[in-house]
């Protein structure tokens, strides 16, 4: 169903857009790297709705067959479903249940027929404004030799060997670069003029530095998840960090192309101003507001050098991100069943099941396995039972014991037995006794797991509330730096004396605020960092848990391999001797 794809995509795409922002504020990243982030976090999105069959890693631990002592009565999901077959609800539920599954059905369809009008609005739009671009690219003149050449030589610097063409128009406020077959550079025609000739050719870098990139390209995911999930605010975010930082690795190809000053690069990012984003599949060189005019100037002020061991970080986490990208479902990995504790003996090679106090289950309702399949149940007593086979042999298997008696009962080749020897049930209780043990070995390392994980969590949710603390000191920031930016752009204007103090002075108030902010961003950051420790050392000791884990799975296939011989050993000792009494 649409609504349930949508919801899921909607989820997985979330918690990517949350998992990036928090490795965004944790990890030493460049803008290249930071970018490509934003833009996996985008694609997943898409690629959830698109791909709609998830793919299965089997990273979590196999399930484990269950005890049932007493009055109990456990099973394994697996077993259970092969077991019951499809279930039925009552007749009375069947009957009251009509009424509700049409009102689902008529509000999904409602939530559906929304979306799908807003798709449609969204990408009607998107279709006009290309129309739009369309035109001006062709309402545009081309440029001179000079303009020409100059781009052919920064080609030749940042590497790209398909030069795009320069073209002059009064409809842009500033360069960009737009085209997806045949990329072309707009200029404004008569304010580019007004730069300077380093300022031209760093503006020129940019819009290069993003043809090289493939920005053009790679937009059109980050495009389409922002118009599918219009309703969805961290699709948004992910398509506006994504251009953000997109951005920002070009500001950052410039400067080592051209070996440009942070600071004069920075005075052509305020003589550009801020433009309105280009109106369809593009990328502009100009900042789109004031707070992301801000962000790209104290990147500049700060620019990244990362050593050998920040590159590495950095490639991993990138990788970890691509492969996130694809629609997963954690499942469990294939193990050998498992006995949970010294009351429960559990053959190697068929589902178990384990129970006491089985309830009938209509004919109908069995599953009968091939005739030349072993199956047995065993009892152990009134309380105890230990099978491998469906819950219909318990109730053979019930019927013939007599006042509580040990008893194993099987079927061979389509034979009924029943084995009451006590020597030959004790030999069968210590076959099973060292998977018994290794049984209850893995299930103390489950819970130093299990509380090490809740300890985990905690400290997890912990450093969530820091990280949505950084985010509102963040959000306030941008606001500060709005206010700058808007203060910069009056200071271009003629003022009067009275004008310009008041700017003063209302500079060093925001200064004064900028720094607070900066100071409490920094403190949240140490405290970040004291999480980190213990979050570290955590994970160590459940990495050692999980190896010790893996040593007992292996000791269990093992112990469940061999007993599981020796059982069929002792059955066909059994009929030989005459100790497996024929009953049907």
């Amino acid at each position: 169903m649409m609504i349930d794809i949508l919801a899921r995509a909607s989820v997985d795409g979330g918690l990517i857009v949350g998992v990036v922002w928090i490795i965004n504020h944790a990890v030493r990243l460049s803008p290249a790297a930071r970018a490509t982030l934003w833009w996996c976090a985008a694609a997943k999105f898409v690629m959830t709705l698109a791909w709609v069959t998830p793919v299965g890693v089997p990273i979590l631990p196999g399930t484990m067959p269950l005890v049932a002592t007493g009055g109990s009565s456990i099973s394994t999901p697996s077993t259970r479903a092969a077991d019951e077959g499809t279930i039925e609800p009552p007749a009375g539920a069947r009957g009251g249940g009509g009424n509700s599954r049409s009102n689902a059905l008529s509000w999904t369809s409602v939530l559906v027929s929304l979306w799908a009008l807003g798709v449609a609005v969204s990408g009607g739009l998107a279709a006009w404004r290309w129309r739009q671009s369309r035109r001006v690219v062709m309402r545009s003149i081309c440029a001179g030799s000079r303009l020409q050449q100059s781009v052919d030589d920064l080609a030749a610097i940042v590497g790209l060997h398909r030069v795009p063409r320069v073209r002059l128009s009064d409809e842009v406020e500033s360069p960009l670069i737009t085209g997806l077959r045949d990329p072309v550079i707009l200029v404004p025609a008569t304010r580019f003029s007004q730069l300077s000739e380093d300022q031209q050719r760093m503006a020129l870098c940019h819009e290069l530095a993003h043809v090289r990139r493939g920005d053009v390209w790679l937009g059109c995911i980050p495009a389409v998840a922002e118009r599918i999930f219009f309703f969805h605010p961290l699709a948004r975010l992910a398509a506006r960090e994504y251009v953000f930082w997109r951005e920002a690795a070009c500001d950052a190809a410039v400067l080592a192309a051209l070996e440009t000053a942070p600071q004069a690069y920075g005075r052509l990012l305020l003589d550009l101003g801020v433009a309105r984003p280009p109106a369809t599949l593009g990328a502009a060189g100009a900042a789109w507001s004031f707070s992301s005019l801000k962000r790209r100037i104290t990147m500049l002020s700060h620019p990244s050098k990362p050593s050998v061991r920040g590159r590495i970080v950095a490639s991993a986490t990138v990788a970890l991100a691509v492969f996130a990208i694809a629609p997963l479902r954690l499942v469990a990995r294939p193990s050998a069943p498992v006995a949970a504790g010294s009351e429960a003996v559990v053959p190697a090679k068929a589902p178990v099941v384990r129970q006491s106090e089985v309830p009938p289950e209509p004919q109908s309702k069995r599953r009968t396995a091939p005739e030349d399949d072993l199956r047995f149940v065993f009892l152990r007593g009134n309380r105890q039972t230990t099978m491998s086979g469906s819950t219909g042999d318990v109730e053979r298997a019930r019927r013939l014991q007599k006042s509580g008696e040990q008893l194993l009962w099987l079927i061979k080749d389509g034979k009924q037995y029943v084995v009451r020897d006590p020597n030959l049930l004790r030999e069968l209780q210590n076959i099973w006794e060292t998977v018994s043990r290794v049984g209850d070995e893995q299930g103390k390392v489950g819970e130093k797991q299990g509380a090490l994980g809740t300890r985990q969590g905690e400290l997890g949710a912990n450093q969530g509330k820091l990280g949505a603390e950084q985010g509102l000191i963040g959000t306030r920031q941008g606001q500060v730096g709005s206010r700058q930016g808007l203060l910069a752009s009056r200071e271009g204007r003629r003022l009067t004396s009275v004008e310009r103090a008041e700017i003063e002075r209302e500079r060093q108030e925001l200064d004064q605020q900028m720094r607070t902010l900066d100071r409490e961003m920094a403190l949240l950051g140490e405290k970040m960092q004291e999480l980190d420790k213990p979050m570290r050392e955590l994970g160590d000791q459940m990495e050692i848990l999980g190896r010790e884990m893996d040593l007992l799975g292996r000791k269990m296939e093992e112990a469940s391999a061999k007993a599981d011989t020796e059982m069929r050993r002792l059955i066909e000792r059994a009929i030989a001797s005459g100790a497996a009494e024929v009953v049907g």
